[in-house]
This record gives structure tokens, sequence and C-alpha cells, in this order.
């Protein structure tokens, strides 16, 4: 698994969450910026487990990192689908594994929502034929993330598209 420092990481702040001077003239974190911190470091660990996941051989648990009514806009189609079908959409990982390079290239927290802007690049490699070609594996996502009842953080959207070669 790969280690957070090699990642972008953004913490969006509201303008309620303020420092608070000291007497020495040096700022003190408020409250409310202690609890983004807080909520940025769940943020990031379900964003670290949903990218352990995708490269794992048990797929399926990656549909356990959203919540119940998630939705997925599909690319090039103007039909969201639902957990159900997402989960026929992904059957292909029964056969393929992911091998991507991933960037996430913004996190921003902010109550409790969230959103994460993350880039694949790779292949899809055969898990039943080694002798078959990988098959190339591109696409941008923005996640947007809930905050659970339970505390818990879940990715709620999944919104992505598949970038057309540059000439």
């Amino acid at each position: 698994m790969r280690d957070w420092a090699d990642f972008v990481f953004v913490v969006g702040i509201s303008s309620s969450n303020i420092c608070v001077p000291t007497e020495k003239g040096s700022p003190v974190l408020a409250p409310a910026l202690a609890r983004v911190r807080e909520e940025a470091e769940a943020v990031k660990d379900i964003i670290l487990e949903a990218l352990d996941v995708i490269r794992s051989d048990d797929f399926d648990r990656y549909f356990d990192l959203f919540t119940e009514d998630a939705v997925w806009m599909m690319p090039s189609s103007f039909k969201d689908i639902h957990q159900d079908e997402a989960r026929s959409f992904y059957r292909f990982t029964r056969k393929f594994k992911f091998d991507q390079e991933t960037a996430v290239d913004e996190v921003v927290v902010s109550d409790d929502w969230a959103y994460v802007r993350v880039s694949f690049e790779g292949y899809l490699l055969s898990k039943v034929d080694d002798g078959s070609l990988p098959l190339r594996s591109v696409s941008r996502h923005i996640w947007i993330l809930k905050k659970q009842v339970d505390g818990s953080w879940k990715i709620a959207r999944d919104i992505w598209n598949t970038p057309k070669a540059s000439v």
C-alpha cells in the first residue's frame, strides 16, 4: 500500500474556521480547525483504503466503502447507476486486476461532506490468462464522500470519465 506522502492533499477550510492568536502572537488552531484536521484524517483513511481495495484481488470490498444510495455517473452516459448496476459493471474485476498509477489531485473536507479528485493510469491485467496482453485503463474521478451517522465516511458519488489520449 502506498504511503499518504505519495499524494497531493489539500484541505478546504471555510471562513468559519479561524486561527486564534495567542499572547505571543503565534496563532493556535481554533477548535473548528482541529475538527477539520481530524475529519481530514478520517477522509484520508477511506481514500487509502479505496485505493488499496481497487488494486486487490477482492474488488467486491470496494462497494463496502459506498453509501447504500451511492450513485455512479458513468462516462459518456446520461444514465446514473446505483450499487446493483455498479456491481454488474465491475464484474470484469473477477477476471482482471487493476495495475495503475494513482494521483490524488485534491481533497477538500467541509463539515459532513468531502470531495476527492483522483486519476488512474495503467492497465488491466488478466487474472486467468497469463499470456493475454494488458488492457489500457485510464480514468479520472471525483468521489464525493458523506459523513455517516456513526462518524465514519463513505463515498456517496463517483463521477468519472475516460479521457482520450492527447494528440
